[in-house]
């Protein structure tokens, strides 16, 4: 199994323009993910991440079910 930051870099981007949530800065590592963003004030902290490392996670599953196994 092969996962680079690619795809978590896009399913990130992705999730933050449904929610309308503006990266400002952000960085993908191999083992973490730091982002400044910039969001409408209806959405809390703990919002914004629950909606980008929830459907970040689903989408990885979903493409590479061996994650599951592991973690």
């Amino acid at each position: 199994m092969t996962l680079n930051s690619r795809p978590v870099r896009e399913l990130v981007q992705q999730t933050c323009e449904a929610f309308e949530i503006r990266i400002v800065k952000g960085v993908v590592s191999k083992d973490h993910v730091h982002i400044m963003v910039s969001a409408p004030p209806e959405l809390s902290v703990s919002d914004i991440m629950r909606h980008i490392k929830g459907r970040t996670a689903k989408k990885l599953f979903e493409e590479f079910p061996e994650l599951k196994k592991r973690y």
